[in-house]
C-alpha cells in the first residue's frame, strides 16, 4: 500500500468521524474500548466508513459467514 492510500483512508476515517459528531452519534474514541457502547460505535463506524467507500456487505453480515 502507498502513502496516498494510506492518507486517502486517514483522510476518510477523519470525515466519517466528524459527520458521525454533527450528528450528534458517539465514534469508537469516544467511548471506554471494550465496553457493549464502544462495539455499537464500532460496528456503526466501520459500517460508514465502507458505505464511504461505497462498499458492500454490511460489516454485520461479514460476522455471520
Amino acid at each position: 500500500m502507498n502513502t496516498h492510500s494510506l492518507d486517502s483512508i486517514a483522510a476518510l476515517s477523519e470525515a466519517i468521524a466528524a459527520i458521525r459528531h454533527a450528528r450528534g452519534l458517539k465514534n469508537p474514541d469516544d467511548l471506554p474500548q471494550g465496553s457493549p457502547e464502544w462495539k455499537a460505535a464500532s460496528d456503526a463506524f466501520a459500517e460508514d466508513f465502507i458505505r464511504g467507500l461505497d462498499g458492500e456487505p454490511s460489516v454485520r453480515a461479514w460476522w455471520s459467514l
